[in-house]
């Protein structure tokens, strides 16, 4: 009494919780087909995302290359499968977003401190990443873009750790000491 039995397209029988959805039948057969829903035929009737299977229900979905979940699906999906695996879609959506802005506002932020953003070393860049205990230049952008990390704290690192670095280079630069 608890579960719906409803069918593929190609027959294949699949058990899902009472009240479950079109997204969460799409989610079980394949996690892209959730990704890419945008309606669905139920016994060859066109019928919203959101409604409710029944018994015996054949379910076909209709997917397009471009679509991508709506944080809305979250209100009204049953599976546990279907609302994981909708939240790490949105959660990488944000983090892609998040790095494209970050990496601009650093950009921004190294010109106006006067450096070139592409001029500056791998070495110095690999030496900013393992102070701040990060895997890759994505995650300090998108820290920057979430606003964890400051772009200017970000840009002074990496214009102090270049300094460092030339200095290494020049033995005879001269060293500046500020302060008592």
């Amino acid at each position: 009494p608890d579960e719906v039995y409803v069918f593929t397209p190609k027959g294949k029988i699949l058990a899902l919780p009472r009240g479950a959805t079109v997204i969460d039948f799409a989610y079980a057969v394949h996690t892209d087909i959730g990704h890419r829903c945008v309606a669905a035929h139920i016994d060859h009737e066109l019928i919203p995302l959101s409604a409710e299977l029944a018994n015996g229900n054949q379910v076909e979905i209709i997917t397009a290359p471009h679509a991508n979940p709506n944080p809305a699906w979250l209100g009204y999906v049953k599976t546990s499968r279907a609302r994981s695996k909708i939240r790490q879609f949105l959660k990488a959506q944000q983090q892609d977003g998040s790095s494209v802005l970050g990496e601009n506002m650093l950009n921004q932020e190294l010109r106006s401190l006067g450096v070139i953003p592409s001029e500056l070393p791998p070495p110095v860049w690999e030496r900013v990443i393992h102070d701040a205990g990060k895997k890759s230049r994505r995650e300090i952008y998108a820290d920057i873009g979430m606003g964890r990390s400051l772009a200017v704290a970000v840009a002074r690192r990496l214009i102090e750790h270049d300094e460092v670095q030339q200095g290494e280079r020049r033995d005879s630069a001269p060293l500046v000491i500020r302060g008592t």
